[in-house]
C-alpha cells in the first residue's frame, strides 16, 4: 500500500487548508483493514476490535509467534497445521468447521503470501460473513493460539499496551520527510510530506540579494508544516513519545521551534538515519534511542512505587491483585517476563495468586482456575483505566528485586 502522503512547495503555509489535508491522509491507514499487509497495532484499532459485539458469526482470533527458525522457509508452517487441526477437532458442527476451516485457508494463505518483515508475531482477526479481517504484526511474542469465539479473542493484546512503548519517529529533510509509528524493534509508515529543493528556487530568475531571503522564508514554511504534521501523527496515532532524525541541524531546529509546548515535552530523543532508508534499517536505528526512553521511564515509575510507601503502594502478586479488585490501582508494574497460574472467582471477579477452596473476599465456591493471573491482571488494570508498565529493562528489574515482579501504584 502507498504510504499517505502531501507536497508542499516554498511557498505553502501552514493552514486550516494543509491541517485538514493531513488529517484526511493520516486517517487513511487506520481505515484501511484488509489487504496483504501487515499493521503495527495501535490503541485505535485495539479499540475497534473490542466494540465488536458477539454475533451468530464465530470470530477466528488466530495468534503465531514468528522465530527466527519459524521465519526460516515455512518453518512457521507445522505450528500452523497442529493449532488449526486442534481448532476444527473442537468444532461439532459440520458447517461451522467448514466455516472455520475457509478463515483458516484464508490465513495461511496470507502468511504463505507473506510474513512481516518485522515483528516477533502476527495475529489474525478473520470472520467474512461481517467483513472482518485484520493482519497485524505484534512487536512481544505471543502465546500461540487458534480460538473460534462470538467476538475477537484480544486478550493476549494486553501485553502490548505499555505506558512508554508508543513512538512516532519523524525523519526529516526539505525534500521529503517521513513519519513512522513505532514500537521498539518495529516500525510502520504512516505520513510523507514531499517539500522543494532550495535549489529549484536558485535555479529560477531570483535576484541575488533576495535568495538569502527566499530560501529563510521557504524552510520556515517548510518547519511550521512539518511540525504541525508531527503533532498531528502525534494525536492520530496516541504516541507516547517523538524521536527525530534530521541531516540539517537548521531545520531540526526550525521545525523544534515551531513544535507546540505541549508536543516539546514528548519529544524523546534523537537518532541517526539516512532519509531514504527501509523500515528494518529505520528500526534498528531508532531502538537505542527507544530502549533509553524505556529504561528512564521504567526506573522513575519503579522508583515513584517504591517512594510511596506500603500505604500508597501494592508490593508483590497478592497484594496487588487485591489492590485490583478494590479498585485502588492507579499505575500496574510487571515484569514482562512474569506469568503464573491462579485462579479467579466467578462471583466477585476476584483474582488469587493460588487456588483456594473457597474465594477469600466472598465465600464463593465458585473458584476457577486459570492459566495466567497476570495476564487478567493485566487486563483488569486496562479496564480500570490504570496506566500500565512493563517492564524489561535490567536497570528496572534490578529496581523490582526487593518489589517483587507485579506491583502497583495506588489512587487512594
Amino acid at each position: 500500500m502507498a504510504v499517505p502522503s502531501i507536497s508542499v512547495s516554498v511557498h505553502d503555509r501552514y493552514s486550516p487548508e494543509v491541517r485538514d489535508r493531513i488529517v484526511e491522509k493520516l486517517r487513511t491507514p487506520a481505515a484501511t483493514v484488509a489487504g496483504g499487509i501487515y499493521r503495527l497495532l495501535t490503541p485505535a484499532d485495539l479499540r475497534a476490535l473490542a466494540e465488536i459485539t458477539p454475533t451468530t458469526a464465530p470470530v477466528l482470533s488466530f495468534y503465531l509467534q514468528l522465530t527466527p527458525e519459524r521465519r526460516i522457509g515455512r518453518g512457521w508452517h507445522a505450528t500452523f497445521s497442529s493449532l488449526a487441526t486442534s481448532l476444527l477437532h473442537r468444532i461439532g458442527d459440520r458447517h461451522e468447521r467448514r466455516t472455520a476451516q475457509h478463515e483458516l485457508d484464508r490465513i495461511e494463505q496470507a502468511l504463505h503470501e507473506e510474513l512481516p518483515e518485522l515483528g516477533r508475531g502476527v495475529a489474525f482477526f478473520a470472520c467474512q460473513a461481517i467483513g472482518l479481517w485484520h493482519q497485524i504484526a505484534v512487536s512481544v511474542p505471543l502465546p500461540d493460539g487458534a480460538h473460534w469465539t462470538d467476538r475477537p479473542y484480544i486478550r493476549p493484546l494486553a501485553r502490548t499496551r505499555d505506558e512508554h512503548d508508543r513512538f512516532v519517529l519523524a525523519i526529516l529533510s526539505q525534500e521529503q520527510s517521513r513519519f513512522f509509528i513505532s514500537q521498539i524493534g518495529q516500525v510502520e509508515e504512516v505520513f510523507r510530506v514531499k517539500g522543494q529543493d532550495t535549489r529549484g528556487i536558485l535555479a529560477d530568475r531570483v535576484a541575488r540579494d533576495r535568495r538569502d531571503v527566499i530560501i529563510t522564508e521557504a524552510l520556515k514554511n517548510e518547519a511550521r508544516v512539518l511540525a504541525h504534521a508531527a503533532e498531528l501523527v502525534l494525536a492520530q496515532f496516541e504516541g507516547r513519545y517523538l524521536l527525530v532524525a534530521s541531516g540539517a541541524p537548521e531545520l531540526r531546529s526550525a521545525i523544534l521551534e515551531h513544535l507546540p509546548k505541549d508536543v516539546q515535552g514528548h519529544i524523546g530523543g534523537e537518532f541517526t538515519v539516512e532519509v531514504h532508508a527501509g523500515i528494518r534499517d529505520v528500526a534498528a536505528a531508532a531502538e537505542p534511542a527507544q530502549r533509553a526512553v524505556e529504561e528512564r521511564e521504567e526506573v522513575a515509575t519503579i522508583q515513584r512505587i517504591r517512594d510511596a510507601g506500603p500505604r500508597a503502594a501494592a508490593w508483590g502478586a497478592q497484594a496487588t491483585l487485591d489492590a485490583l479488585r478494590e479498585g485502588r490501582v492507579m499505575t500496574l508494574a510487571v515484569d514482562d517476563e512474569f506469568a503464573k497460574p491462579g485462579a479467579r472467582c466467578g462471583n466477585c471477579g476476584g483474582l488469587w495468586a493460588t487456588v483456594p477452596a473457597r474465594c477469600p473476599a466472598c465465600g464463593s465456591e465458585a473458584i476457577a482456575t486459570v492459566e495466567d493471573v497476570v495476564q487478567l491482571a493485566i487486563e483488569q488494570a486496562l479496564e480500570e483505566r490504570a496506566a500500565l508498565e512493563l517492564v524489561r529493562s535490567a536497570a528496572a528489574r534490578q529496581l523490582m528485586t526487593g518489589l517483587g515482579p507485579m506491583a502497583a501504584l495506588l489512587r487512594w
